[in-house]
């Protein structure tokens, strides 16, 4: 509750949206929050080969 009001959220949209939403809103800021680079950028054959 407490990360979903840092979010924004009042309690009538906590309401009206599913968990899982919240849950991947609040894995994405955390995200934000972190300056990391990614080393290698996945290309189609990567994903083709996975």
């Amino acid at each position: 509750m407490l990360r979903a009001k840092q979010l924004g959220f009042s309690l009538a949209e906590l309401d009206s949206v599913e968990e899982g939403l919240v849950m991947d809103m609040i894995i994405e800021s955390g995200n934000d929050l972190c300056d990391d680079e990614y080393r290698q950028v996945a290309t189609q054959q990567d994903f083709d080969s996975f």
